[in-house]
């Protein structure tokens, strides 16, 4: 930090905290002396906070630019947070008075208030920082003398890597502070040699302008074997199967690896015993045909690859003899001749599988094949037909005995209509849209189906203010219309608001209920929107409507359906100040339940042409830590739809056409989503997905993900810079796809795998996190299977967070091409694949 820099100030305030959030906001950035402070890069700010689950900045500049932020956060003995952040700018900019950074704090600001206030250090284009001189010592082995040693330096959340080779002394500049100090082994590529790494000290203080020491000292070394096992294709029928492979020591039957791999997959065995044999077996029982492969090394102190494919794959049918017949029995109200489900069953103790499809009319079927006796995991799929999803119920486990008296029972469970006024007949793609390009180029490169915008001026319902006009309904509908107007054919494309009666998405949940001014200013306003929509489109469906984001997710942690409320005086102010002319219905109640009724009932009044529906959230069961523990899903979809019920939220003439459901709108490798517990790897989104499978059943109700992060996860291959300028994430990924991760975590950049994301993922990295999801393949789209959860539509992206659009991050054009390649194919609503 330069001595000569003058001191910078601004005015912070802490309106209205709770014990459970609070901001501090800075405004009037400037010199001490008065003179305006120019950035032309980042503004380096310091403060203290009090102890909480997560800090979020947003910030408000004039000229607007795009901006992002990093953060780190050290805790001190006594619990209070030191936060240390850059706000990163585009181009270079010189503070007005009305700049603003409002910094959202999850913990308690009603105590000690004035000393996190008066807490802030701002400086131009620097932090203060000091060194840390890190010495490393000679490689014990000649075969390291090319290695890379990695030395963490922690704070809380925050791991920032260093890389030094043996011999070698770096001197990283470092932000002041606490750190504790970590090392990896030092290994050579294929981890055959491995050196025993220690450091000291492994706490350090760094302090502004002086350099701290580390030494990087070895220990023992220690010889191995490694084992490359690359399954490459596999023959039909167990093309899309997953082989069981074991590695066992010749001479002593000591299991060395155990695991499972589909085909075109490379698995990467480490730190095997450089001497001996060792026995390599891969195999699958089909439909009583196994096929295996079988074979032996000598290990030694190097690299070995084994090849399995279908070249080298033997088949044969294994003796049947005491399996009995296994009757399906199929409980449905289905008659449909061209549609079938497929039954699979499973045996971890003998990899025995038995698949085959069978027709989803009611009846009883016997599998082709005799079934071995015992114990076996089930797995049933459902079905579409006439556009309706059917979940198939059944057992998880089924004990098949020897005496052939079992039958498996399965009962088809109707579930929602997916045929969705307004949206397509196919599983479509959407995203928000920012209004900067209102060409919506990146949309037509998508060949997206909607766009979304949040309705008013400041895209929560307005609650201040009579709205006289709302032109980002206006421009959002008539973009809509231009994008449409590029795409060829049919392709039809809907505009959809976002709109706010009340905003809860800040808590003060009672308050803002309570508010009768301001709850019919907000219906007021949600008037003027639906009818702005109406005016500026010329189709059947003007658009369409999300209504309340959080709202049900803040209610349901505690807000009962009979909460008392002033519904109908805010209601009929709003109507008769935007000139409705209608009688509000008795049924309409003073509560929170007759709130909801009042939201159905006024769209379907005021504009019966639009298709809208509620929001819910994943942390309305009171949090989303869930996701990463062992607790069902189902059971937490199921405890939201009850909710939903109570309410009446889809009960009534005026019942909504869909449901979004909101995972948190950010980028899972960004800080404001991995330090606030939102980092996922294929394991939670396929939970995630699993919960709104169950929620549209339940409901009956077809359901739309939203604002769903389109982020990708960057390869090793790839140039990763600013984690917060990139904005990458594991969301785009995972619906989409890619071949570069395909089925190995350690084909993702290491930036990404050295993440420590908040203290709810239960994972001190995003590489353990990902290494407790193996085995997964993210090869693959997961999005073929939507339409069986009851998703019709995906809704991507959000004010901060990745979508359609190349304002955000890097991953838009990656998007873009994604989608427009699906649209080649579209996947129907209609009815799943005949037999």
């Amino acid at each position: 930090m330069s001595s000569a820099a003058k001191p910078i100030v601004c005015d912070t305030t802490a309106p209205n905290p709770t014990e459970y959030y609070g901001t501090l906001v800075n405004t009037n950035i400037r010199y001490e002396d008065g003179s305006p402070v120019t950035i032309k890069g980042f503004l380096g700010v310091k403060f203290k906070a009090p102890p909480n689950s997560g800090i979020t900045v947003d910030v408000l500049l004039n000229p607007w630019q795009q901006t992002s932020s990093e953060k780190r956060c050290e805790t001190l003995e006594d619990g209070t947070i030191i936060v240390t952040a850059k706000i990163i700018v585009e181009s270079s900019h010189t503070f007005k008075p009305s700049d603003k950074l409002t910094w959202g704090i999850n913990g308690d600001l009603t105590h000690d208030t004035d000393t996190y206030v008066n807490s802030f250090e701002l400086y131009a284009d620097e932090l203060p920082s000091g060194y840390v001189e890190i010495q490393c010592a000679d490689a014990p082995d000649p075969a390291l003398k090319n290695a890379k040693q990695v030395i963490y330096l922690e704070q809380d959340s925050t791991r920032e890597s260093h890389y030094v080779g043996p011999g070698e002394t770096i001197s990283p500049s470092v932000v002041s502070g606490n750190y504790t100090v970590k090392v990896d082994d030092l290994a050579d590529e294929a981890q055959t040699v491995v050196a025993t790494a220690l450091v000291s000290p492994d706490q350090i203080t760094v302090v502004t302008g002086e350099t701290t020491t580390v030494k990087v000292t070895y220990g023992n070394v220690s010889k191995y074997s490694a084992l490359n096992v690359e399954v490459g294709q596999l023959p039909s029928p167990i093309e899309k199967e997953q082989l069981h492979v074991t590695v066992v020591k010749t001479s002593t039957g000591e299991l060395l690896a155990d695991f499972s791999s589909p085909g075109n997959r490379k698995t990467e065995l480490r730190r095997l015993p450089s001497s001996g044999k060792a026995d390599i077996n891969a195999q699958i029982t089909l439909n009583n045909v196994k096929y295996s492969f079988f074979s032996t090394i000598s290990l030694s102190n190097t690299l070995f690859k084994v090849s399995i494919d279908q070249d080298n794959i033997k088949s044969k049918e294994i003796d049947s003899s005491g399996f009995v017949d296994l009757p399906i029995s199929l409980l449905s109200d289905v008659t449909d001749p061209d549609t079938a489900i497929s039954v699979r069953l499973s045996s971890e103790a003998s990899d025995l599988i038995y698949e085959q499809a069978i027709p989803v009319s009611q009846g009883t079927v016997k599998l082709e094949v005799p079934v071995a006796p015992g114990d076996y995991n089930v797995a049933v799929k459902g079905f579409i037909s006439d556009w309706t999803v059917y979940a198939v119920e059944s057992p998880r486990t089924l004990t098949v005995a020897s005496d052939g008296s079992t039958t498996l029972q399965l009962t088809a469970r109707r579930g929602a209509n997916l045929k969705v006024k307004g949206f397509q007949e196919f599983l479509s793609f959407g995203a928000l849209s920012d209004l900067v390009d209102l060409d919506g180029t990146a949309f037509v490169a998508a060949r997206a189906s909607s766009l979304f915008k949040y309705a008013g001026n400041d895209g929560a319902g307005d609650p201040g203010i009579n709205l006289v006009d709302d032109p980002a309904t206006t421009k959002t509908v008539e973009l809509a219309a231009k994008i449409e107007s590029q795409l060829e054919g049919d392709h039809s494309v809907l505009p959809i608001m976002i709109s706010y009666t009340v905003n809860l998405s800040l808590g003060d949940v009672i308050s803002q209920l309570t508010n009768e001014t301001q709850l019919a200013h907000s219906f007021g306003n949600l008037i003027l929107s639906l009818k702005l929509a109406k005016e500026a489109s010329k189709k059947p469906v003007p658009a369409g409507y999300i209504v309340n984001p959080d709202f049900l997710g803040e209610c349901q942690k505690g807000v009962r359906p009979d909460f008392v409320m002033p519904v109908r005086n805010s209601l009929e102010e709003a109507l008769n100040y935007r000139k409705v002319d209608v009688e509000v219905p008795s049924a309409i109640t003073d509560t929170l339940k007759g709130y909801v009724f009042a939201v159905n009932w006024l769209i379907r009044t005021v504009a019966e042409e639009v298709t809208f529906g509620w929001q819910v959230n994943l942390w309305g069961v009171g949090s989303s830590e869930w996701v990463y523990l062992d607790e069902s899903p189902a059971e937490k979809a199921k405890l939201t739809a009850n909710y939903i019920k109570e309410l009446g939220v889809y009960d009534s003439e005026y019942a909504p056409d869909f449901l979004a459901i909101d995972r948190y709108e950010a980028d899972d490798f960004t800080q404001r989503a991995y330090v606030n517990s939102y980092c996922y790897s294929s394991y939670e989104w396929g939970r995630f997905f699993d919960f709104c499978s169950t929620l549209s059943l339940e409901l009956q109700v077809p359901v739309a993900p939203w604002q769903i992060p389109a982020s990708r996860i960057p390869n090793t291959t790839e140039s990763v810079a600013n984690l917060e300028i990139e904005h990458w994430g594991s969301g785009g990924t995972y619906i989409f796809g890619d071949p570069s991760i395909n089925t190995d975590y350690h084909n993702i950049h290491p930036k990404i795998l050295a993440i420590k994301p908040g203290s709810l993922v239960g994972h001190e990295t995003v590489e353990d996190l990902f290494a407790h999801a193996q085995p997964f393949d993210l090869s693959y789209p997961t999005y073929e299977d939507f339409p069986l959860r009851g998703i019709f539509a995906v809704l991507l992206g959000g004010g901060a967070t990745t979508g359609i659009v190349t304002t955000i991050g890097k991953t838009g054009p990656w998007t873009q091409e994604k989608i427009s390649s699906y649209m080649q194919a579209p996947i129907s609503l209609k009815s799943t694949a005949s037999l």
